[in-house]
């Protein structure tokens, strides 16, 4: 009789990213361990890549080796430092994350945890000795990390102290649950840091560029720069608004798309009705029927290559370049100002505020508590036509054409 597989190998996709997982049969109990991402045991055996295994060949190779190194059925050793933060920020592993979202659904998302892995990934864990223990951590260990950081200025001190306390988090929840000392004082004092204020254009700047996007630019790029001038839709709910959210003269933001949650609920956890001029609405329902691929969403911002969801960094990149192009601005002075796509979200609160209540103006930018939210879940048919009526008065006398 054939003896059973070492392993079964399953494949999970989440939004567009395909993962694998391996349930490994114990030779001598024949028991299942917990699956094991095929992507965490590359890095066991020190392989470093950055590119997600998508060949199931690939992934079977992975566990062979897994298995041939003994690292799936060992005995367990104390984890390391670099080790326990990594499984701390990994997604599909992280028991804090799972623990989070048990008790406040949707608090901590998958591109939260990248974002803050990226960080280790690329500063701290080539300062951390790679046998440093995670119960021999002390304080004088993350002071000496913090002053190499400084010292070596390659991140601002803004991003240090996000990397400082990104360890911190990880740390004191392993102290809750008695890997580390309670002893150990896990308080670092943050560094002095100036932040960068994101930059606005004038009315003038502004005015010069839209009319120049509404002439030479994309539909697709002028269509989302008005309508996050209008809105101050943040580019996520841009890249996450479909068809159906498209009404007349109102679009309903119920969602958000993140590249490894997939689509979500908006910042807030809260859908929202912000009113858009009806010309706007139209040519948005028009921009989204263009679409020539078939896909399951009817994106309204679709990507030329795919018809799927643009990417990230769609949005940034072409407002900036739009920017130069028009000479609005050159690329020293965008730097300079803190020039981005989310500065026309800034405009949007900037021209509206003073000519529409205080909490409407915060329920429409997407700027609420949980406690203003529950107090103005719906806006009022007043408060929605005092939005309209700021937009008109304040906002599209900007975009029309003037005498030279």
């Amino acid at each position: 009789m054939a003896s059973p597989a070492p392993f079964t190998l399953c494949r999970i996709l989440r939004g567009e990213r395909t993962y694998y997982y391996a349930l490994f049969r114990d030779p001598e109990t024949g028991k299942r361990t917990n699956k094991k991402s095929v992507e965490m045991l590359r890095k066991r055996l020190g392989i470093f890549e950055t590119t997600p295994i998508k060949r199931r060949d690939e992934a079977i190779r992975i566990c062979y080796k897994a298995l041939d190194a003994g690292i799936i059925f060992s005995e367990e050793t104390e984890q390391t430092l670099v080790s326990y933060l990594r499984d701390f920020y990994t997604w599909e592993i992280s028991e804090y994350a799972k623990r989070r979202n048990l008790l406040d659904p949707g608090s901590i998302s998958p591109d939260y945890l990248a974002t803050r892995l990226n960080l280790l990934e690329n500063h701290v864990f080539p300062r951390i000795h790679t046998n440093l223990l995670l119960s021999r951590v002390t304080l004088a260990e993350l002071e000496r990390l913090q002053l190499e950081l400084v010292q070596e200025g390659a991140i601002r001190n803004t991003t240090i102290n996000m990397a400082m306390t990104t360890i911190l988090v990880a740390l004191r929840e392993a102290q809750r649950r008695g890997l580390v000392p309670s002893s150990v004082v896990l308080s670092i004092q943050g560094l002095a840091a100036q932040h960068k204020e994101r930059g606005i254009l004038s009315e003038q700047e502004l005015s010069a560029f839209m009319q120049y996007a509404k002439e030479h630019s994309e539909k697709r790029i002028y269509l989302a720069c008005l309508l996050a001038l209008l809105t101050g839709m943040r580019a996520g709910e841009l890249r996450g608004l479909c068809l159906e959210a498209i009404g007349e003269g109102m679009i309903t933001i119920s969602q958000a798309y993140a590249d490894r949650a997939g689509l979500k609920v908006p910042k807030g956890k809260r859908t929202r009705m912000v009113p858009c001029p009806t010309f706007v609405c139209d040519e948005l329902r028009s921009l989204a029927l263009e679409n020539p691929f078939s896909h399951t969403h009817t994106l309204v911002f679709w990507s030329k290559k795919h018809g799927a969801f643009v990417s990230s960094h769609y949005f940034s990149e072409r407002f900036q370049q739009e920017l130069v192009r028009s000479g609005v601005f050159d690329k020293k002075t965008l730097q300079e100002r803190n020039i981005t796509f989310h500065s026309l979200r800034h405009m949007a609160n900037t021209l509206l505020r003073g000519t529409v209540d205080e909490h409407v103006l915060r329920m429409t930018i997407g700027h609420t508590s949980e406690q203003l939210s529950n107090l103005y879940t719906h806006l009022s048919q007043r408060g929605l036509e005092s939005v309209q009526l700021a937009q008109q008065n304040m906002i599209l006398p900007l975009l029309e054409s003037k005498p030279s």
